[in-house]
């Protein structure tokens, strides 16, 4: 198996609090597969904000900030899992892991030769360039050509959250199945450990 990495990619620590998530595109159609992610991105922002206390207002604030964040980045993954997947029987899967000052995305999907080729093109781009100026000019082509893929998603976590998605492309030798995992930092604002 040959990877190829963007961005400070690292790998699932099994050791660490996770939830793990799996589905097969085959068994829902497009609608079904759309509502199925927007469902789990609620379902994960929900279970993530446990670990929030809302004892004041800002704790309160926070806890909503985190859930929101949850939800929003969590429902990209899932959303351009969704589109991108081509091979209908493998596995999407969106892991969630907690660490002590970050929340780690994982979502892994099939993804077609012709796509896998423009998409790393396009996540170059995010890892090696200012994402101001990509917003900006991301918006502008958008506008010109009514572009229906806004691909405004990741650049929304990074200057709206302070979110770093990193990616790692894999094509497996024995299957021939690419995949790509798309791995999102997200910073936490307080310590998750119990207070005692």
């Amino acid at each position: 198996m040959s990877d190829k990495l963007f961005g400070n990619f690292t790998e699932m620590n099994d050791n660490e609090e996770h939830m793990l998530i799996k589905f097969r595109a085959a068994t829902l159609n497009m609608d079904e597969l759309w509502e199925s992610g927007s469902l789990s991105a609620s379902f994960l922002s929900r279970f993530w904000g446990t670990f929030f206390p809302s004892h004041d207002k800002t704790s309160k604030r926070v806890k909503a900030e985190m859930k929101d964040a949850v939800r929003f980045i969590a429902g990209e993954l899932i959303g351009n899992a969704v589109k991108f997947t081509y091979e209908p029987h493998f596995l999407i899967k969106i892991t969630l892991c907690m660490s002590d000052n970050e929340l780690h995305f994982y979502v892994t999907n099939s993804i077609s030769p012709e796509d896998d080729k423009e998409y790393q093109t396009f996540v170059e781009k995010i890892v090696t360039e200012d994402p101001d100026e990509l917003y900006l000019e991301q918006m502008e082509k958008n506008a010109l050509e009514e572009n229906e893929e806004s691909r405004m998603g990741f650049l929304t976590m990074i200057l709206d959250y302070g979110a770093v998605p990193t990616w790692k492309f894999e094509k497996d030798e024995d299957s021939g199945v690419r995949t790509v995992t798309t791995m999102v930092r997200l910073p936490v604002v307080r310590n998750l450990r119990s207070e005692t």
